[in-house]
Formats: structure tokens, sequence, C-alpha cells
């Protein structure tokens, strides 16, 4: 199995690997969407609210809220040592107090632990006019996507590496279909210039006489596409994915040995 990076920044992430499956793509990919920890606001307490929005639409937008922390502090609740009562392993809290006129931002906010915080501090909580007010206390939590949308850590997909198959006794046909790509990737010598830009879409293949074309996918090549929704970068994901997938196999293995003794 080799993995090769095609593009990479601070929220996203594009690489390929070769001589794999679907299989194990798919495994990746379920990964990622549902078993990373992230920490998400899952509990609101309003002291005062005057504003506008009634108390539910503002926990469920401080609930949305991408927030970065760093996952080897934190535990899961069922899992910590204060037994899910709550503590400073396993949650944090956050403080919103403002007086209109104003707007109160994300980055208004105060954590417990000041290297908790939302990720881009200027989304908008709630607009205050004037003699308007909202005080409330939040608390994140661990939890996973699989509970709720709220948790999960990003957007991610695959395709299948493109392989153009053209009719050598047909080319002054297949050549008909350059112009059919609407990338224009397809160049004038029938070959794929940027792979990686390939949807598979099909349109040079259904402009050619039939079977002069074929464009297909290798499985055995697979392209992922993964965008971070939460405050974890996309290099964290896969890594922590990695992680997971070797656990479960590992515990797999051990309970396998101890049936088959």
């Amino acid at each position: 199995m080799k993995v090769k990076m095609i593009s990479r920044d601070t929220n996203s992430l594009k690489f390929e690997i070769s001589e794999t499956t679907p299989v194990f793509a798919s495994a990746i990919r379920r990964v990622i969407l549902q078993k990373i920890p992230i920490l998400s606001i899952t509990r609101a307490d309003f002291i005062d609210n005057t504003s506008a929005l009634y108390d539910e639409i503002i926990a469920h937008r401080f609930g949305m809220l991408p927030i970065v922390f760093d996952p080897k502090k934190y535990v899961l609740g069922a899992g910590c040592k204060c037994g899910g009562k709550g503590c400073s392993s396993c949650q944090v809290k956050f403080v919103l107090k403002k007086e209109g006129p104003c707007t109160a931002y994300a980055k208004d906010m105060v954590s417990t632990d000041p290297a908790v915080k939302v990720l881009d501090g200027d989304i908008i909580i709630v607009k205050l006019l004037e003699g308007q007010s909202i005080d409330v206390e939040a608390t994140a939590t661990i939890g996973f996507a699989e509970d709720h949308a709220k948790w999960q850590s990003a957007i991610v997909g695959y395709s299948y590496y493109p392989k153009l198959i053209v009719d050598k006794k047909r080319i002054k046909e297949a050549k008909d279909c350059v112009d059919a790509c609407p990338l224009g990737l397809i160049t004038s010598d029938l070959k794929i210039k940027e792979p990686y830009s390939c949807n598979l879409c099909g349109s040079c293949e259904f402009a050619c006489p039939d079977g002069a074309v074929t464009i297909e996918g290798d499985s055995s090549r697979i392209i992922f596409n993964i965008e971070s929704v939460s405050g974890l970068s996309p290099d964290v994901i896969v890594l922590a994915a990695k992680e997971i997938l070797a656990n479960n196999v590992g515990e797999f293995e051990e309970a396998l040995k101890k049936e088959l003794k």
C-alpha cells in the first residue's frame, strides 16, 4: 500500500491510496465520519435572555460551533475518573454575557480552559438591541457523530483513479471525444492530463462512437477528499482514524485468540 499527498491546507486534505481496496477505503471513511471523538457544546443554561431569539435557537447555534481542543487532554464522560459527573478532564464550560446594543460573537465566549475556543471567533451568536441582554453558561463534552451531527469531525469522500481506455483500431474516432470533456482534461494524444481533477462523468465516452473510448475507475487507486468541519485539523483526524481502526483490529484479534484456545 502506498500513499501520495495531492493537496493539503489547514482545513482540507486530498491524497491517493494505491494498492488498496474499496473495502479498506470504506472503513477509513466510516471511522472519520462516525468514530472520531469531538468536543462540542451539549448543554446551555440560560440565566438571562431578552434577545429576539428563543433559548432553543441559541442553544442549537452553540451546538454547531466548531471547537478547537487538545484530543489528548479530554476524554469521554463515561470513561472519565469522575464517572461522568463532570470535571476538567471530560468537559469545558463557556460563559457568554453581553448587554445591548451590540453583537455577541463566538469570541466573546469565555472558556474555563484558555486553550479551548471556537475555531472562528467571528461567528455571530446573536444581535442585541438597546435594553436586551444575554447571560448563558454552556457545557461542552466529548462525543461521536454516530450519536449526533454536532460531533462530526469532517466531510469525507473518495473516488477511483480514472483510466481512459482507447480502442487503438479506432484512434481517429476516439479523437472526436477530446472536446467532449467539460473540464478539458483530455489531451490530443488521448490522455488525461490532470487525473486528480477527473470526476468520471463519462461525457467523453458518451460523445464517442460506441466502444471507441471507455472511461472507468481503478478501484486499487483511491483518491480521498477530507474537509474538517470541527476544531481538529484534517491531519489529526486522519491519524486518529488510523489509530481507531488499528485498535479495533487489535481487539478483534485478541477476542478471536481467546475463542480459538
